[in-house]
């Protein structure tokens, strides 16, 4: 999850430093270790351990990227990758007669710091460390976060190289470490307006094994204003909304048992469908009804992987049978948000029925996109009347719904596209008049 506060990565590493070097046992307990964030030459204090950020570049990799976006500065709608350089040095202060003891001390934080670091290479949510028999995670609240992962590279600085990094005439070479940590993400602006979708493509993979998944598909319905028949189009891989039917096409889907896995990062691990998503195969086909959920597990918009399992029955020369399994490879398609009913209002909220918006299921909120034309429209999440441009999600009474205002650019009876986003999943397509 990218972030705006660059000062939460100093913290999470700082946090580290300071439960983990009293529980080695090698300081005395007085005086107390103090970690700062402070420039080098403005640390004070008995003993003071100091991780200084004093330089960042943008990483390399994330410069050149599709943008996905029509705007003059596209850039701004991608997350920014930083590398970030920090310098790690330790200033403790004592009486002249006994500077020597401080320059050992320093010496001492400086070894229990870079071994901390060196032992805690990767920092992210489930990094802790145990003080007192209690389990202390290190991770700033802001960044604690599946997808946030905090590297620390300590750098190989020449000796000679190093006084560069203090200024000539006016601070003395001090003994100091220097870290890169990568990778930190910039928080981009939300687009405000975004691409017409592809309504038909295609994806060949292909991969040796027994069965193969070749791609999946689906089909979808719907009418162009101005035309009296509905288009069928099918898409591949697969955008399937509740209640439809998902195909996945390849060879060898069939055997002894057949059955469908559905992998997604929410999971630890793939997880079969049940007997509601009927699944029947003939080797080249296999179909299912997607359905809002396996067992007691909700399924919500997104993108899935397919993987089929077959299994062979053979019998042996004892006379007793063994089964032998077969996993395909993994191909890739989207379950939708399905629209159900548009009522639209001449004066006030207008209202979306369906499935897959569930506002007690999905985290955050601001995973639910709704645009209307080329409007992005603004999620209220506080109470009162919505403005024009404006949606929410109603939970009660059951089943959610959505209400929402059209933006007050739009012309009235214009027929626009309505565009219902959950979780990067986008629904079929869908028309209304502006009233």
């Amino acid at each position: 999850m990218p972030t705006l506060d660059l000062s939460l990565v100093t913290q999470s590493v700082i946090t580290l430093l300071e439960k983990k070097i009293p529980t080695y046992g090698v300081l005395p307990a007085a005086p107390a270790l103090a970690v700062s964030s402070a420039p080098p030459d403005l640390l004070k204090g008995a003993r003071v351990l100091g991780f200084y950020l004093y330089h960042l570049r943008e990483e390399a990799h994330t410069k050149a990227q599709d943008w996905p976006i029509d705007d003059e500065v596209p850039q701004r709608y991608k997350p920014m990758g930083l590398a970030l350089y920090y310098v790690l040095t330790a200033h403790c202060e004592g009486a002249a007669a006994n500077l020597t003891q401080t320059t050992y001390a320093e010496q001492t934080i400086m070894g229990l710091a870079v071994k901390t670091l060196r032992d805690f290479p990767v920092l992210d949510k489930d990094t802790t460390v145990t003080v007192s028999g209690v389990a202390t995670p290190v991770m700033a609240p802001g960044l604690a976060n599946d997808a946030n992962v905090i590297r620390l590279n300590l750098q190989p600085i020449q000796h000679q190289d190093a006084i560069q990094y203090w200024t000539a005439g006016t601070q003395p070479l001090r003994l100091a470490a220097y870290y890169e940590v990568c990778a930190t993400l910039i928080e981009p602006e939300k687009p405000a307006s975004r691409r017409g979708r592809v309504l038909a493509y295609g994806v060949h993979t292909f991969v040796r094994g027994t069965p193969r998944i070749d791609g999946t598909r689906n089909a979808v319905s719907f009418t162009i204003p101005g035309e009296a028949v509905p288009r069928d189009v099918q898409l591949s891989p697969a955008e399937v909304k509740y209640n439809a039917t998902l195909e996945v096409h390849g060879t060898d889907l069939k055997g002894d048992r057949t059955a469908l896995l559905l992998s997604h990062r929410d999971f630890a691990a793939p997880i079969e469908v049940d007997a509601p998503w009927t699944l029947a195969t003939d080797g080249q086909v296999l179909t299912v009804t997607v359905r809002d959920g396996i067992g007691a597990t909700p399924l919500m918009p997104g993108t899935y992987g397919a993987i089929v399992r077959t299994v062979a029955r053979r019998r042996l020369p004892d006379g007793t049978s063994r089964d032998f399994e077969f996993v395909s490879n993994e191909s890739a398609f989207a379950i939708v948000p399905r629209i159900d009913l548009v009522t639209i209002a001449a004066v006030g909220d207008s209202r979306i029925d369906g499935v897959g918006f569930d506002p007690a299921l999905i985290t955050p909120a601001s995973d639910v996109d709704l645009i209307v034309g080329d409007q992005r429209l603004t999620l209220r999440t506080a109470g009162g009347a919505l403005a024009p441009g404006q949606f929410r999600v109603r939970q009660l009474p059951a089943p959610p719904f959505l209400l929402f205002r059209f933006p007050a650019s739009l012309v009235t009876g214009s027929t626009v596209p309505l565009r219902l986003i959950v979780r990067g999943a986008e629904s079929a397509p869908q028309f209304v008049v502006v009233p």
